[in-house]
């Protein structure tokens, strides 16, 4: 099921090399003009689509989403956004609509230019297989990812997609992921807004696989206002499907052979929860840990030591999956371990940690580091 107004394509234009035969140019069109909004990159070096990108989302309208894969145009120039715009304003011209309605999405490799010419000529055979399947749109971002990544709910009548890339180079505010969600409900901007703001500082905001932030992250919201539907709905239908494809990011990540919640409680406010969960799912230590079921808990206690969350070390508790490692800042009673080797041999491990200095709880996403990391890293553009 996908919601009333969208539809998806997507070609091969050999953007990264000739040689790469699978579909790396996507598309997503609208029937009508649709409220857009979006979440984009902290990081200060900023590709050309993001810099468009912002700039469009805050016009907040939009009838197209012009994806690529293979190149992020990043660290590009001023020939960068040139390209940018070229490219949206072909697609304009193909579809009857103004280029500012345009909105461009790149990941890949930083520091090359885009293969323009070859992606202009593409344009046409993309309006052309417009249809109703966003799979094809799914497969076409992909970078490292093994799967695409695409989830659906309804909030009472109305309908909700969402699509996103995303496998390596995840960490808080956004990752390198390129999201797109999608409804047929009427939202206003300032609750678009409002909804995707907070859906993601405990999604994508939450999520961390190797602590490096991308040039390209965006994600964008686009509602083209067939139902009317209760606010409230639609606020939890849209955080449920940015929240579950934060999950299948992690759940792809990079060489991963782990899928690792941490659940941080107890703390003197959100924010330090925060800190300690983040600081916790980034250490190397106790990712290597994990990937290794080496009973090294200390290396935990490390981690929420320098988080820069107020803490009071013998206040805090530890459970690896329900088994207790310490209890206020010591080894547990009754620790042991082989157990805790056996625990951390399951393919899903949860981390709780209690500090017993408030109210404040967060819970993140991570995974463990693997030797397939450094290898599909090390090889990138080879």
């Amino acid at each position: 099921m996908i919601p009333r107004g969208f539809r998806f394509s997507a070609v091969n234009a050999g953007v990264k090399s000739p040689q790469v035969k699978r579909a790396d140019m996507g598309l997503i069109v609208c029937d009508r003009k649709a409220v857009l909004s979006g979440v984009f990159t902290r990081n200060q070096v900023k590709a050309a689509p993001v810099v468009i990108g912002e700039e469009l989302v805050r016009a907040g309208a939009a009838r197209a989403v012009l994806a690529n894969a293979g190149n992020a145009n990043a660290c590009t120039g001023i020939q960068g956004i040139q390209d940018a715009r070229m490219l949206m304003e072909a697609a304009a011209k193909s579809l009857g609509i103004e280029s500012s309605e345009v909105v461009p999405l790149s990941t890949g490799v930083i520091g090359v230019h885009l293969p323009v010419d070859r992606m202009v000529s593409r344009i046409p055979d993309l309006v052309s297989g417009l249809g109703n399947d966003p799979d094809v749109f799914a497969r076409s971002i992909m970078t490292t990812d093994t799967f695409p990544k695409v989830v659906s709910r309804t909030a009472g009548r109305s309908t909700i997609i969402g699509i996103a890339k995303g496998a390596g180079m995840i960490a808080p505010d956004m990752a390198t992921t390129l999201a797109v969600i999608l409804t047929d409900a009427a939202v206003s901007k300032q609750a678009l807004d409002n909804i995707i703001k907070n859906a993601v500082e405990r999604t994508f905001n939450a999520i961390t696989i190797d602590g490096d932030m991308s040039t390209n992250d965006t994600l964008l919201a686009l509602s083209t206002g067939y139902v009317t539907e209760n606010i409230d709905e639609i606020a939890k239908g849209l955080t449920e499907v940015i929240r579950d494809l934060a999950i299948l990011i992690v759940r792809d990540g990079e060489g991963a052979t782990k899928f690792v919640t941490i659940v941080v409680d107890g703390a003197h406010s959100e924010k330090d929860a925060k800190k300690a969960a983040m600081s916790v799912a980034n250490s190397l230590l106790v990712k290597t840990a994990l990937f290794g079921a080496d009973p090294n808990w200390g290396r935990i206690l490390a981690a929420i030591g320098y988080s820069g969350a107020t803490i009071d070390p013998e206040k805090i508790s530890i459970e690896i999956s329900g088994y207790e490692v310490v209890t206020n800042g010591q080894e547990s009673k009754g620790f042991h371990e082989d157990t805790l080797h056996s625990v951390l041999k399951e393919k899903e491990i949860t981390i709780g940690i209690r500090l017993g200095m408030g109210p404040g709880s967060f819970t993140a996403y991570t995974t463990d580091i693997s030797y397939d990391y450094v290898k599909i890293n090390s090889e990138y553009r080879t």
